[in-house]
């Protein structure tokens, strides 16, 4: 079922009784036909609030049917939305916004002084009617739904926005055209094949570029998207599978190696319902998988890999017995069928195949850019003739091509970057963070291994030597909160003095030495 715009996929289904939304936490269930009245009361507001092609809607908001009906809507007007985490310090939510510049900014009550002072557009309170700080909006209000008005939209108009972690200290914001978003769906539903009375378990916040296939992948075939609330424990999940009858679920492999470890007697509930077991966004061995699959017996796997600027999954590696292929990691696979991949040297010349070499990603999912910054962007997707020609995307992964199947092998990050729970986290902006803090004169992160999470952050740090460590720790990690989302703040912390660390030529912190002593002493597996 191909599409042009992501909205396309409510007004087909406007008319029907099944159920597009189902939010776990309050149990509401919502149908295709309500949630496109609800929309199209939203739609009006927004259109007397000036948004239209072009703009940016905000969202400061807890994930529920209210939520989805912000972005459906807000592609509707030819619009992006911008989910945005309402976990994150005021200061963070402030430079998000001052990047995006919304034209309007929907948010529940509970958060509103995270915006209070920062331009964030027309500000929409989440509640019935009007409130004292602006317009509100009752998120049950519906209309008689009417055709979507798509004269002089385009493709390559934007569909959303979402920030992941930046190299030079600052949130990037990722933008995501209409063809890019379509160019997946597609995709995945030609690699993977999806079926009429499809339920996903949606556990990824909104702000997480993994929502962007379990919603609307299943939107794409009339399923059912059920929402898991934020704050989740395996029990959550298992009771979610049996109780809905979930088929798709899409988690990380931290997720995964939790349920693994805390229920090896799974068997007591009935996940028989499951038909495929999405994961991504770090490395998940297929030790963990195995240990799965002897939990809930027949199901697909379905590893993606993709960068957020390639829209989310630009390969796919399917597979029915992860042990069969005698690796202890699985290959990231094969790119979706409209997506080119070049494995590169570092003059960005094709190598052979069996080789290792950065790879490239081009086609119509490469991002448009990142929201206000030319220049990062410049640097991150290059114009070049080789392949199928046009824009790639230098995904900064290392990868070899196996030479019996041609499917790709992930090899390590060429930059400073790693995952931590899905998450995506430059050192280099943890230390940016920390930098900021006015008695700190030098820092290093070191990435090390951690049981639950499978990797965190050792900080070492340079600065003040007068009173305890006790409480200079706890200023510390005060003002990196201040600054830093949580999966970024590091899970140990140790302060060094001039003469405990070798020093480089050029007088800076050995981050080599720093690794080693990290990995040596294993102190950096213990939570904070």
């Amino acid at each position: 079922m191909n599409v042009m715009f992501a909205d396309e996929l409510l007004e087909r289904r406007r008319d029907s009784a099944a159920t597009a939304v189902v939010d776990l936490e309050t149990g509401e269930q919502v149908s295709y036909r309500t949630l496109a009245r609800r929309v199209q009361a939203l739609t009006d507001l927004l259109t007397g609030l000036g948004v239209g092609r072009g703009g940016s809607v905000a969202m400061v908001m807890d994930k529920s049917a209210a939520s989805v009906a912000v972005m459906w809507a807000t592609l509707r007007l030819g619009a992006r939305y911008v989910p945005l985490d309402e976990s994150l310090p005021a200061a963070r939510i402030a430079l998000m916004l001052g990047t995006c510049a919304p034209t309007a900014t929907l948010v529940q009550p509970c958060y509103r002084e995270l915006i209070d002072g920062v331009p964030a557009g027309a500000v929409v309170t989440v509640g019935a009617g009007r409130v004292d700080t602006g317009t509100g909006w009752d998120p049950v209000a519906e209309t008689e739904p009417r055709p979507a008005g798509r004269s002089g939209r385009s493709p390559d108009d934007h569909a959303y926005v979402v920030f992941t972690s930046g190299s030079t200290g600052s949130p990037k914001g990722v933008v995501i055209s209409h063809r890019s978003m379509c160019s997946l769906l597609t995709g995945v539903q030609e690699t993977v094949g999806f079926e009429d009375g499809m339920r996903f378990l949606n556990v990824a916040p909104l702000f997480f570029d993994a929502s962007v296939v379990d919603l609307w992948s299943t939107f794409l075939v009339g399923g059912s998207v059920h929402l898991m609330p934020r704050l989740r424990m395996p029990t959550q999940i298992t009771r979610a599978i049996e109780e809905w009858r979930i088929t798709d679920a899409l988690l990380v492999p931290s997720v995964i190696r939790m349920l693994v470890g805390r229920f090896s007697d799974a068997g007591r509930r009935d996940l028989g319902s499951l038909r495929r077991l999405w994961f991504g966004g770090e490395s998940c061995p297929v030790s963990v998988l195995e240990a799965f699959a002897a939990l809930v017996p027949g199901l697909r796997y379905v590893h993606g890999y993709g960068p957020t600027e390639t829209t989310h999954s630009a390969t796919l590696f399917l597979t029915d017995a992860p042990g069969k292929h005698g690796e202890e990691f699985l290959p990231i696979g094969h790119p979706l069928p409209a997506v080119d991949v070049l494995v590169v040297d570092d003059e960005l010349r094709p190598v052979d195949d069996g080789e290792t070499g950065e790879l490239l990603i081009g086609g119509p999912q490469v991002m448009v850019g990142y929201c206000g910054e030319p220049e990062r962007t410049a640097r991150s997707v290059v114009e070049l003739p080789a392949g199928a020609g046009g824009r790639y995307y230098r995904s900064g992964d290392y990868v070899c091509r196996r030479r019996e199947d041609g499917a790709l092998v992930f090899l390590g990050r060429r930059d400073d970057a790693l995952k931590i729970n899905g998450n995506l986290v430059h050192l280099s902006e943890v230390e940016a963070a920390t930098l900021a803090v006015g008695w700190v004169t030098d820092c290093c992160a070191v990435p090390v291994a951690h049981p639950l999470t499978g990797r965190a952050i050792t900080l070492f740090v340079l600065g003040r030597q007068d009173g305890d460590t006790g409480p200079r720790e706890e200023e510390l990690r005060r003002e990196l909160a201040l600054r830093l989302p949580e999966y970024m703040l590091p899970a140990r912390i140790e302060f060094l003095a001039d003469g405990d660390v070798s020093l480089t030529p050029s007088g800076k912190l050995d981050r080599a030495r720093l690794r080693t002593v990290a990995d040596a002493s294993g102190k950096g597996t213990e939570s904070s």
